[in-house]
Formats: C-alpha cells, structure tokens, sequence
C-alpha cells in the first residue's frame, strides 16, 4: 500500500472512533460504547483477508469498510409496534429511533448539511464516506466505488445486481459484517455481554448456569447465516467459526456439569464470570488483554491446587487464542 494510503487510513481511523465516542449513551439496543469501533476494525482485517483470497479490490475495500458504520452511531433504539414487534421499513430493515450526537465534528457537520436524517445507514455512510475521500482529493471513481462497497454492506445484491460494479466487494463487505456479528467466538463475547445487560436491566443480576442452559439455542439461530455466505473464502470462515461455537460450547457445558468449581475458577466459566463482570462499558481489548496478562497467568501459578485445572485452564487458553486470531481477521 503506498505511505499515503497508509497516513490517511491512520487519520481517518481516528476520525471514525473521535466519531463514535460524540454520542455519550453507552448502551444503545445491542450494542455498547466501545463496541463500534472495535466492530469496524474486526470488519477491515476480515474484508481484507478474504478480499486477498478472492482477488478484490483491496484498496477500495480497506476504505469501505474503515468507514462503512460511520454514521450507525444516529441508530437510536429499534422501534416496535403496540404488540413489542419490531418494525420493518419496505426493504425489510429494522426502523430505529434518530439518536443524536451530544457534540459535533465534521461528519456530524456533513450529516447534517446533507439532511441524512432517518436514512438507513448504509445510504447516509456512503454519501458521507464520499463527501470524506473527495475532500482528500481522491478520484471521482474511487469516492464512487468505495460509496458503492458501503451502500452494499446491508444487502449486497438488489433486484438485478449481478451488474453492479465492485460487486465482489460489496459481497466482501457484507460478508464480513455478518459474520462478526453472529458467528465465532466474537459473537459468543458479544452475546455475554447482550444478555448479561439485558438480565440486569430485567432482574438486577444474571444467573450464569441459565444462560449455559440457553447457550446451545442461541447458537443453532446462526446456523442460516452461512447460507448467506456466497464466496467461498466467507462460506469457509463461516462454517468454521460455527463449529468453533458449537465446539466452545460442549467445553463449556462439560465445565459446568463435572467440574463447576474448578470450571468458574479456571475455564470457560471463569472466562464467563469475568465478561459478565464487565457489563457497564464492555472493551473486548482491554478485557482480552487482562486474560491473556493477568487472568490466566495467576492461574497458571496454582494448577497443583486442582488435579483438573490444568486441562480446565486449556479451554480458557484456546478460547482467548482464538479469539484474537478473530479480532485479527485470521480465524
């Protein structure tokens, strides 16, 4: 990648998390502060990893998904009809609330002078993401492109989009997207910390052998989402980050029915335990950054106190291993 690429990634990956944090609520409907641009990191190191595969654009891809959610934070709570059912808008996307930011940068600016206001997310992030490139002085088809890759990353191919240009891409971007949010051990942290805030919210506490017990039910909801997968390289990660789940699971489970007290002291229950401490403002870095540093060293320092920690503290070990892997794009 030329240096100059490289400078203005690095400024506008600022611009995008100085972005996220104007809006001081930390928990909006699924999800947290913290959360946005964490998300949208994950998404550039996939998009780039399957894009290497799958030969795409990788200039253009890297920008669309830097800047594919920068407007998401203006998503305020889903809305719902009298009956609690959540309301769809004519392309079957969730409404949700406007929610504004309580301070201002340029691209609240140009949200604003641009009247996006109600617009679906990836519609006002591909105008802006266009308005930002084109006022670095990129090329008119490159600004489009990369508008183009962001407008695609809710639905990739609309009636009649086998002719859509960097439809690779869009594919590439939505794929990615997807699968952060809902398949891989990403989407098992994620799910902690959504139902951790929503018990909370609803009972003051959680109960951590009730949410084993509703684990293996969530998990078997993702399953339809490979079928969204259409390049091979995304369908591969899919299906692989699927059997991870269940795979974590069944560790988890068997923590829990034949060693709990070792499992919350030294596996994936304590790993559990630890997530569902930090339920007020999540950071999945500094939290995976404690485990790896702190957590499982200390443990490691007293494996003789149980003949069945050591192989408990695995789980925690490989959960933790590959779950940066994931955070990285490479699993």
């Amino acid at each position: 990648m030329p240096l100059n690429d490289r400078i203005v990634l690095e400024e506008l990956a600022k611009l995008v998390r100085e972005t996220f944090l104007l809006w001081d609520d930390v928990w909006v409907g699924f999800s947290w502060r913290h959360y946005f641009f964490e998300h949208t990191q994950r998404v550039r190191a996939l998009s780039l990893e399957i894009g290497r595969r799958e030969g795409a654009n990788l200039r253009k891809l890297e920008y669309a998904a830097l800047l594919h959610d920068i407007t998401k934070r203006y998503d305020g709570n889903i809305l719902k009809d009298n009956q609690g059912k959540r309301l769809l808008d004519q392309n079957g996307f969730w409404r949700n609330e406007l929610l504004m930011p309580k301070k201002e940068n340029p691209i609240t600016k140009m949200y604003q002078d641009y009247n996006q206001f109600h617009e679906l997310h990836n519609l006002s992030g591909a105008l802006i993401a266009k308005k930002i490139l084109e006022s670095q002085n990129f090329s008119a088809d490159f600004c489009a492109s990369v508008g183009s890759i962001i407008e695609g990353h809710l639905k990739p191919e609309p009636m009649g989009g086998e002719g859509l240009p960097n439809l690779l891409e869009r594919r590439i971007l939505y794929e990615s997207d997807t699968i952060d949010a809902n398949l891989g051990l990403i989407a098992v942290y994620r799910n902690i910390h959504i139902h951790t805030h929503s018990m909370i919210a609803e009972k003051g506490s959680i109960d951590l052998r009730q949410y084993i017990d509703r684990m293996k039910t969530w998990i078997n909801t993702k399953t339809p989402f490979i079928e969204r997968m259409t390049t091979e390289t995304s369908i591969k990660i899919a299906k692989e980050r699927r059997e991870r789940m269940e795979e974590f699971c069944q560790r988890i489970v068997e923590e829990r029915d034949n060693d709990y007290l070792a499992g919350t002291e030294y596996g994936m229950l304590g790993v559990i335990k630890y997530l569902i401490d930090c339920n007020v403002n999540p950071n999945l870095l500094d939290e995976i950054s404690y485990l790896q540093n702190y957590w499982i060293p200390q443990r490691n320092g007293k494996l003789n106190q149980s003949p069945k920690s050591e192989e408990i503290l695995r789980n925690a070990v490989d959960f933790c291993r590959l779950l940066s892997q994931e955070i990285e794009g490479k699993a």
